[in-house]
């Protein structure tokens, strides 16, 4: 089995190894094939593909997604093998703090590789797939140029990380919660799952209202008991819980701030 870097040819493959409850992952893998910021392989076994995985790099931090491994190779080490592969591309110099998402599947097979669990998500669906008629605060408005500055700063408050070139794609499509004129809240619709991250209570919940317009669940860290309890008393059912793992210096987070993820990506 030979490691190798993906690419635009390997992509009408993929539909082998689509685990059968996710959403679609080529739109995923060509971003990853385009973007600067991320390094995606392969495991082949002769004309096969095996598995693959990304790295997703932020300015000082790096996240490992799409760790998908063939339903007729599993067992065999070969996930453990492609997070192994990803993490030695790391220059752990510059990047001292690795993440990922893991399902109930995968984690055991990153404890082997030295990640700790740091936290989980829960991951709520609406019942009978119908969004309750929520009335939308009228301290939502869309996004200003004025607002970059504090949108970025909320969101490193509460990663802990510096995601200003992924945010930047869909910064103008993003929505703010304003408190006496200040940001105290942001939603990106367009960004993933919708990460909504917000300073006070009352930004994050009227922006989650904002977002069910559209979407039928919901992910988000169990750090926010708000979010947990306003799930909890609602319209919705609890599904499950998916743990977010680091490899790596610890950073200062704010996760009871986070109301919901951007994606299994980049949490």
């Amino acid at each position: 089995m030979i490691i190798k870097p993906l690419q635009h040819s390997d992509i009408a493959l993929l539909n082998e190894i689509q685990p059968p409850d996710w959403d679609d992952i080529s739109p995923h893998i060509k971003y990853y094939i385009n973007s600067p910021y991320c390094e995606p392989i392969k495991i082949i076994s002769g004309n096969k593909i095996c598995g693959i995985g990304t790295t997703l790099k932020h300015k000082d931090t790096v996240w490992l997604a799409h760790i998908i491994v063939h339903p007729e190779f599993r067992n065999r080490g070969i996930g453990k093998r492609i997070t192994d592969a990803l993490v030695k591309s790391v220059d752990r110099r510059k990047y001292k703090t690795i993440y990922l998402i893991a399902t109930e599947l995968g984690y055991p097979v990153y404890l082997k590789s030295g990640f700790e669990i740091e936290t989980e998500y829960a991951d709520f669906d609406i019942l009978h797939g119908i969004p309750p008629d929520y009335e939308i605060s009228s301290s939502i408005i869309p996004f200003n140029e004025n607002h970059r500055s504090e949108i970025l700063k909320l969101d490193k408050f509460v990663t802990g990380e510096s995601r200003e070139n992924r945010l930047n794609e869909h910064i103008k499509n993003s929505f703010v919660f304003l408190s006496e004129g200040k940001v105290c809240g942001a939603y990106f619709p367009k960004l993933g799952e919708g990460l909504i991250i917000a300073y006070e209570e009352e930004a994050g919940i009227e922006l989650i209202k904002l977002r069910l317009k559209k979407m039928k669940n919901a992910f988000f860290p169990i750090d926010n008991k708000a979010a947990f309890e306003f799930y909890s008393s609602g319209n919705f059912k609890f599904d499950k819980y998916s743990k977010r793992m680091r490899l790596g210096k610890e950073k200062k987070l704010h996760l009871e701030n986070m109301y919901n993820r951007v994606s299994g990506q980049i949490g």
